[in-house]
């Protein structure tokens, strides 16, 4: 009961401070200088090629997407007699996003100046509304709150289909990016993103379809 109520309340404290997530995400290199994206950080990185709001708007999005991620893993690996194949995916979900993280939060920092006055209407980005929590595949607080409560095996069946439907939201806009014009270096890891999102779809449905 007790770990229930701890992780309801952090998961509270983060969608209460859902306009700050970005932030939160990027604050660990708000100070470094090395921050900025180049050529050599990054082989499909080009220094010279201009930055468009969809260039931040994939960045920025993604960020959310991944911190959720990290959270949804972190909240099933605190969990008691999970199954080992979802606690294996789990494990690697954590350390699969930092390392991505990094990146985008350096393409966050730099890119700056790309950010729109406004949270737009239309494009890759539009109807995500100010913080990014309307977002295709986003978990609304019940969701949530229903992962947060469950225990095996239904904990590991509501964290699959969580991570389900953020794929799904993913691959929707990952796909929009590329079908314009981005900057390299997001072409580049969007079509990364693509490639694990739709290979994340099989493992997940492997976890669901092993659950009793």
């Amino acid at each position: 009961m007790r770990r229930t109520v701890v992780l309801v309340v952090a998961l509270t404290l983060a969608l209460a401070t859902a306009g700050v997530g970005v932030w939160l995400a990027i604050a660990a290199t708000a100070g470094n200088t090395d921050a900025a994206p180049s050529a050599s950080s990054s082989p499909s990185a080009s220094p010279t090629a201009p930055v468009t709001a969809d260039d931040y708007c994939y960045v920025e999005a993604m960020i959310y997407y991944r911190v959720k991620e990290q959270e949804l893993a972190d909240t099933l690996l605190r969990k008691q007699g999970i199954d080992a194949g979802a606690s294996g995916f789990a494990t690697g979900i954590a350390a699969r996003s930092e390392d991505e993280l990094e990146d985008l939060r350096a393409w966050y920092l730099s890119w700056a100046d790309a950010r729109p006055a406004e949270p737009p209407a239309d494009g890759p980005c539009g109807g995500h509304g100010a913080d990014h929590a309307q977002m295709p595949g986003m978990p609304s607080w019940s969701i949530l709150q229903g992962f947060v409560d469950a225990q095996h095996p239904d904990a590991e069946r509501r964290f699959a289909e969580i991570l389900q439907a953020q794929n799904a939201g993913m691959i929707a806009l990952v796909t929009l990016i590329l079908e314009g014009d981005p900057h390299p270096a997001v072409a580049g890891s969007a079509e990364e993103v693509l490639k694990q999102a739709e290979a994340d779809q099989e493992t997940l449905q492997g976890i669901l379809d092993a659950l009793p």
